[in-house]
């Protein structure tokens, strides 16, 4: 055979196995590509049947969330009634979202955003209230104002003020709470003073009308807005919160008792003792300083409890109730 009919036969040979490659190779891709086809279309159908599995299951169980609106309602119920945090409505709802047949539970700033608009709608639904007539104050609406001023986030003061039926004692025979209770305006300023919150109470005045009483605490800036409206004729009876009351008088009596500043300092001492220990149980009830008369009788049956349960040269050395003990001596 000659040279050139060799390279030709050579030529031919590789031709013909480089067709069948080709062949082979578009065939695999073609079977690739309608596997993954058949393969993305039975999963698809496999979340479309679950969903729908999970839909029905939903149903035939009577779940309590099966629309956006019982959704809302839950979270707004765990909130107000259950009393939890924003973080803690999201947890829950998370642990309960496949009982309850959710995909997603809402994150704590969408809890936030419904608590808001259903504040803004309550709010805006108070200009409205009208609650029993008084026969001293006829011309009153009667409600009941509650007036306070709480420290916010920040250097801001936020003022409240909540209506209340004046007649609750004679409609229910259980103390207020958050359902007999409207919230009717809210502000936040640096600060306030007799005039500023007189003037957000003279613009409640002109909407609703004047109330029967305002109750407060024993401020003087809130005093002095009382004040104010009796000069321009728009005086209601101011009733002092008792327990704001009781608190000064105490503050009065015992602010500058020697023993009044040996058991704070105790009580200091022993918080930064025991807290983040294993007798952190033990530890004293969490008071705000300047409300501490405000909750003093937790602190007394705190220190009575305690004193009870470690006496003085009643502990072995080296046991729990001696390391008890031994917080208390300075």
């Amino acid at each position: 055979m000659s040279p050139l009919s060799t390279v030709r036969h050579s030529r031919n040979q590789w031709q013909h196995k480089a067709l069948q490659r080709a062949n082979h190779d578009r065939y695999r891709r073609k079977q690739l590509a309608r596997v993954t086809q058949e393969r993305d279309r039975a999963t698809q159908a496999l979340n479309e049947a679950q969903a729908r599995l999970h839909q029905l299951e939903a149903q035939s169980h009577g779940l309590a969330v099966q629309n956006k609106v019982a959704l809302v309602f839950f979270a707004l119920a765990l909130f107000l009634v259950a009393r939890i945090g924003f973080r803690a409505v999201s947890r829950v709802l998370s642990l309960l979202a496949v009982a309850l047949g959710m995909h997603n539970a809402p994150c704590p700033q969408t809890s936030i955003t419904w608590v808001t608009r259903l504040a803004i709608v309550r709010i805006q639904a108070a200009r409205r209230l009208q609650g029993l007539p008084l026969s001293f104050a006829p011309v009153s609406h009667g409600l009941i104002w509650m007036i306070d001023v709480s420290i916010a986030l920040g250097t801001g003061k936020i003022v409240a003020v909540f209506a209340l039926d004046a007649h609750h004692q004679h409609l229910s025979d259980a103390a207020p709470s958050l359902p007999q209770v409207r919230c009717l305006a809210v502000s936040v300023a640096t600060s306030w003073t007799g005039d500023t919150l007189a003037e957000l109470l003279r613009r409640l005045i002109a909407v609703m009308g004047r109330p029967a009483a305002y109750r407060k605490d024993g401020a003087s800036d809130l005093h002095n807005a009382s004040g104010l409206l009796e000069e321009q004729g728009l005086a209601s009876p101011a009733i002092d919160d008792s327990s704001h009351a009781v608190a000064t008088m105490l503050k009065r009596r015992y602010h500058d008792h020697p023993q009044c500043a040996t058991f704070v300092s105790a009580w200091g001492r022993v918080s930064g003792t025991l807290n983040h220990t294993m007798l952190a149980c033990l530890a004293p009830p969490t008071v705000h300083t300047k409300a501490r008369f405000m909750h003093v009788h937790r602190l007394v049956t705190w220190a009575e409890r305690v004193l009870q349960l470690a006496p003085a040269g009643g502990a072995k050395a080296g046991s729990t109730r001696k390391k008890l003990r031994a917080c208390f001596d300075p």
